[in-house]
């Protein structure tokens, strides 16, 4: 699609296979997806008590089921999803499927009138999210240079960010404003932007082995050992032999993929640190909305916005911290990160505790707990990616 008729080179070419359009693509990506995971949120109430007519005492509960079955597709379907993708000829499909799966799981999500269709809604979305991280990440790392790599993962953590923030605070304000079908409306909406971003988009390994391209055919004299990176009408690629090995082949090196990156004390790192840099941010939303109602009377107001202070800063930090990332490595960044956030987890708990000296005046104690968000906003920054880029750092 989208060629032209005299030589078959694809239309947008430079744009559609360049490295800031393919780095958009995916932030758009994993922005849609973490805006769907928390646009659900304010619509819940409705969703259970007049479409599914679920009890007032139950939606609590129901409300946890819904947000934890998101993790937990997600942490089973991974390893099987991380396989698929990268048995796939190209990335680009794999991203296509995998926002059809959330525009589906969406749907789903609005349409029902059964519990259980809620319950399929949120484990298919699930699915389609979790597919878009993985396959977005495996994007960036055949289209960005090692060196850069901090830097974009820094980006795109921003539109994550933006994307967390926004989505409850969308859903909400279009619920009240437009009503329940508009309000689903503009999800499926950003969805299908994002998938037709993904048609257009041309990942620079296909772009290096499609004859299609807009390079000139390489003369003979000039091939050599190094040329099968660099796309012709006569070469294949690396990739393009990469991605077409023997089926047997790649069985054998999936049965022992695990247990070789399992017995290696740098992956094992990587994961821990990933883990506990998401268990640390899942805590945040179930501990600190319950504490600063009980500890300062905070509605839901004044709560949302320490949200907005804990993850605005990563608009502009991330971006930054990415850049030293790519400067000094991961272990630098990590060490400083967890040894600032050990004592301003305790201060967080501690803020309003009337032994301590800040706590005995309210507005001093206010002020030391929103200061100290604010503060780990933009300490978890260096512990961003951090776990990813140890992965598949060269």
């Amino acid at each position: 699609m989208f060629f032209r008729s005299s030589d078959r080179k694809p239309i947008g070419y430079q744009w559609r296979s360049s490295t800031p359009f393919i780095i958009s693509c995916i932030a758009i990506a994993l922005f849609t997806e973490t805006f769907l995971y928390g646009f659900i949120v304010p619509i819940l109430p409705e969703i259970l008590q007049d479409r599914n007519h679920v009890p007032p005492g139950d939606i609590q509960r129901v409300t946890y089921q819904l947000l934890t079955i998101y993790g937990a597709i997600a942490m089973v379907s991974s390893m099987l999803i991380g396989e698929l993708a990268d048995r796939a000829s190209s990335r680009q499909t794999p991203l296509i499927i995998s926002l059809a799966v959330a525009f589906v799981g969406t749907l789903t999500l609005a349409l029902s009138t059964k519990l259980w269709g809620v319950f399929l809604g949120r484990i298919i979305q699930g699915i389609g999210g979790t597919a878009a991280w993985i396959v977005g990440f495996a994007t960036l790392r055949d289209s960005i240079h090692g060196s850069n790599m901090g830097k974009a993962a820094g980006l795109i953590q921003g539109f994550v960010s933006v994307g967390a923030l926004s989505g409850p605070a969308v859903a909400g304000l279009l619920l009240e404003l437009t009503g329940y079908w508009i309000t689903w409306g503009s999800a499926l909406l950003l969805l299908v932007v994002d998938i037709v971003m993904r048609l257009l988009m041309i990942e620079q390994r296909k772009a290096k082995a499609d004859p299609s391209s807009p390079q000139e055919p390489a003369a003979p004299e000039e091939t050599n050992e190094n040329s099968a990176l660099i796309s012709s009408a006569s070469t294949q690629s690396y990739d393009s032999v990469k991605d077409n090995e023997p089926p047997a082949q790649s069985k054998i090196s999936t049965l022992s993929f695990y247990k070789i990156i399992f017995s290696e004390r740098r992956v094992l790192t990587a994961l821990l640190c990933s883990i506990t840099y998401s268990a640390m941010l899942a805590s945040f939303s179930t501990t600190i909305p319950t504490h600063v109602k009980f500890a300062f009377g905070w509605g839901s107001l004044p709560t949302g916005l320490l949200f907005v202070g804990l993850e605005g800063p990563t608009i502009i930090a991330g971006p930054l911290c990415g850049w030293f990332r790519d400067k000094v490595g991961t272990k630098a960044p990590a060490t400083i990160g967890y040894l600032s956030l050990a004592p301003l987890l305790w201060l967080l708990g501690a803020a309003d505790q009337q032994q301590f000296p800040w706590a005995k005046d309210e507005q001093s104690a206010k002020a030391t707990y929103i200061a100290t968000v604010i503060t780990i906003g933009f300490m978890t920054n260096l512990l961003s990616s951090v776990g990813t880029l140890e992965l598949t750092g060269k």
